[in-house]
């Protein structure tokens, strides 16, 4: 009897250890908390830009100056004629003497020695051989003649302004009085520049017209 007594107040002991050891026992830490993720604040919104016009740049050209114009080289000591109105010029040789102008459409009129002379008329015209032909005879009726020009040839030449100009080569008279005229047709006018009338001078009167610069 007293042995299982014994047994009962050990076993007593020992439950009573048991429950003081539990009690004594440090407590286990709670599991950590992982924090939230942190949230990313929204972008503040973006405040539209007007769109800037895109400037224009004005480039201003160079001005480019015409080449310059070198005027003839002719074989005759030479003074130029400028007509104000219709804008050209003409060499003729110096000492010839100016005339009073009397042939419709003529602007310039001057004599040389013997049977030379220039006359520089401007028409309207479409057709340059026509018009100098007529030109020509107006001249000879003006004189108090009765003979009317022929044509013997025409043909082009390059000017000392890089313009092309018209020639045309005439007889009157059976041949015994002949021209040259040179010339263009310039905003709806003839300009014709008329050498004559001595056949002997006929280079002379081309060379005269050659030197015809309209620009």
């Amino acid at each position: 009897m007293l042995k299982h007594k014994s047994l009962v107040i050990m076993s007593i002991l020992v439950l009573v250890l048991a429950v003081v050891a539990m009690a004594c026992a440090p407590a286990t830490p709670p599991a950590p908390v992982t924090p939230p993720a942190p949230v990313t604040p929204p972008a503040p919104p973006v405040t539209p830009v007007a769109p800037t016009a895109n400037a224009t740049t004005t480039v201003t050209p160079t001005p480019v100056a015409p080449p310059a114009i070198v005027e003839k080289v002719t074989t005759y000591k030479s003074v130029k004629y400028t007509d104000p109105t219709y804008k050209f010029s003409v060499a003729y040789p110096d000492g010839w003497t100016i005339e009073k102008v009397t042939l419709p459409g003529g602007v310039f009129y001057a004599k040389g020695t013997g049977k030379d002379l220039i006359y520089i008329g401007v028409r309207p015209a479409t057709n340059f051989k026509d018009t100098s032909n007529t030109f020509l005879a107006d001249l000879i009726k003006l004189s108090g003649a009765a003979f009317a020009p022929s044509i013997d040839s025409e043909a082009t030449i390059t000017l000392a302004d890089g313009s092309t100009a018209n020639v045309i080569l005439l007889s009157a008279a059976f041949g015994m009085a002949k021209a040259a005229i040179t010339g263009v047709i310039k905003d709806g006018n003839a300009i014709m520049v008329m050498g004559g009338t001595d056949p002997k001078n006929m280079e002379l009167y081309k060379e005269i017209g050659s030197t015809l610069i309209t620009k």
